[in-house]
């Protein structure tokens, strides 16, 4: 199929891949949403990764201030909360008229998970930083890779400082928009030594160890490193 040809029908069309996402899809794999949306334009993320030195554009794109980040909070099926990012999955590398292969990425292809089990301020930061990161320095993510934070996860009393991107078992790995595949990458807190533990063994052994301390894949930012 073909990407709407004007550019009215085409915004539609990119707003209703949008919708379809947090209104449909999200609700399916989260449970119910919470109608606040939490957006790069309130942070000054883009801005100060765009004055960094892995910036690899030269100006924001005004489409990027939308996007941000979705709550879920818990359910009976998932008694935990979740923070989705919205937005990287945006059919943002399309223009009008150009052929859609469904089975190609829709946007930068993904869209990011954390799991907590209590409300937080931190998930939503560093979510939208990590937004921030991908689109300004145009370096995506992918299961199987680490990322360390300066500090910890929380900024505050916590001995997690990074986070492994993995494939969450408790939900589909990918979903459908008309704009292409989405994958959902889940990220799982982690100490220093428990990312080092992964590289050197695997990310499946260290997330076996987490499962059997059970934290598996919600991050638990009060716990103790697991037993390597």
């Amino acid at each position: 199929m073909k990407a709407p040809e004007t550019d009215e029908a085409f915004c539609q069309w990119y707003e209703d891949c949008w919708a379809d996402r947090d209104e449909v899809e999200y609700p399916k794999l989260f449970g119910t949403i919470s109608e606040e949306v939490y957006t790069l334009e309130q942070t000054g993320a883009l801005e100060a990764w765009l004055e960094s030195e892995l910036a690899e554009v030269k100006e924001l794109d005004p489409n990027w201030g939308g996007m941000g980040v979705r709550v879920a909070p818990p359910s009976p099926e998932y008694p935990y909360w979740t923070y989705v990012t919205s937005g990287l999955s945006n059919p943002i590398t399309l223009a009008p008229g150009e052929e859609v292969d469904p089975n190609s990425p829709s946007g930068v292809g993904y869209e990011m998970v954390i799991h907590t089990t209590e409300e937080a301020k931190w998930p939503v930061l560093r979510l939208l930083d990590m937004m921030a990161y991908n689109l300004v320095c145009m370096r995506a993510f992918a299961v199987g890779h680490r990322y360390p934070v300066e500090g910890t996860l929380t900024g505050g009393e916590s001995k997690l400082n990074g986070f492994v991107f993995v494939t969450d078992p408790s939900r589909p790995s990918h979903f459908q928009l008309e704009s292409g595949k989405v994958q959902l990458l889940t990220l799982v807190g982690v100490t220093k030594n428990e990312m080092a533990f992964s590289r050197s063994n695997g990310m499946d052994r260290l997330m076996a160890k987490l499962v059997a301390a059970g934290t598996g894949y919600i991050t638990h930012p009060d716990r103790e490193q697991v037993p390597l």
